[in-house]
């Protein structure tokens, strides 16, 4: 009976009765034993699927969950080299941003490194969507190609106007294109390398200072920009007297005006307008005291403060 529902076949013809039990009964036991690992076997594997799809359902759920939650972020299109180094540096200065890649061989660095992230072209604008364009604040494009981040600048510009959008060109040609698309930054990483390997041969210790400034871990101090809005309460006024950030260990390193100034000099004289940018240098306490200072006790948004960390 167990042979034939086994579907192990064999038949048994011992010489007498109790050669025939022992027989049967061995038979009985190895084909049993037989089938309770064959079933044990595929339990595993069916629970392995079923929990695989299950945490890849869950985890992807989670994840769409917590980009929903997201404004104000930074969206950063490619996870290459230098994607990784911009999402590394945005992880250091605690900004929120999501990563959108379709390359299947960066999706498991991305999965590591416990980066938010959209898998999928950022040419196309369901993928841009995804990530929360239409709430972020910047956009960064390093793509491989002038002509792909072309696109997703076009793209980028069309689903938010007020997206403030960088992207790198691998030619000089491009650079043009890029900016006529809508970007309003525009890198070549083979020009700044070149500046900067003349620069660190050149001035080396100017190099490193400033690499110790913008990127050192030892320094507790940081480099904000705060830009004012209309709201600000010194806009139409100079940075002294009781808006004075300087009396709180606060060095105000220069102003970026409206029109595209850099202004380095008698900044304390100078009246800030609406669209000027503020960069400031100091410790992070005293830097909060110094934007609630000048924007009249609200340490928000308002100022479109960003620091980095030193």
């Amino acid at each position: 009976m167990v042979e034939t529902v086994s579907t192990l076949g064999g038949t048994v013809r011992p010489t007498d009765s109790a050669t025939l039990v022992a027989t049967q009964w061995f038979n009985i036991f190895f084909i049993v034993t037989i089938l309770f690992v064959v079933l044990w076997g595929v339990t595993l594997l069916i629970e392995a699927m079923v929990k695989g799809e299950l945490v890849y359902y869950w985890g992807t759920r989670r994840m769409e969950q917590r980009i929903t939650q997201l404004s104000r972020h930074y969206i950063i299109c490619g996870f290459g080299r230098m994607g990784k180094e911009i999402a590394q540096q945005f992880a250091r200065s605690k900004k929120p941003f999501v990563v959108v890649e379709h390359n299947q061989i960066q999706l498991q660095p991305l999965e590591d490194s416990g980066y938010l992230y959209v898998q999928g072209d950022a040419r196309e604008d369901e993928q841009l969507l995804k990530a929360g364009i239409k709430r972020a604040k910047g956009l960064i494009a390093v793509y491989a190609t002038d002509e792909e981040n072309v696109y997703i600048t076009l793209s980028a510009r069309v689903l938010n106007p007020k997206l403030f959008i960088v992207t790198r060109s691998s030619h000089a040609a491009g650079e043009a294109k890029l900016q006529r698309a809508g970007a309003d930054r525009v890198f070549s990483p083979y020009v700044i390398g070149g500046r900067r390997m003349a620069q660190s041969i050149l001035q080396p210790m100017v190099v490193e200072f400033l690499d110790t400034i913008i990127h050192g871990e030892e320094m507790e101090m940081v480099l904000e920009e705060v830009k004012v809005t209309a709201a600000t309460q010194i806009c139409g006024q100079s940075v002294c007297g009781e808006s004075d950030v300087e009396c709180l260990g606060v060095h105000l390193l220069g102003i970026s005006t409206a029109d595209g100034r850099m202004l380095m000099r008698d900044l304390q004289h100078y009246p800030v307008q609406q669209g000027d940018t503020l960069i400031l240098l100091g410790e992070p306490h005293q830097m909060r005291l110094a934007i609630k200072r000048l924007s009249g006790g609200e340490t928000t948004h308002g100022n479109e403060s960003k620091s980095t960390g030193v």
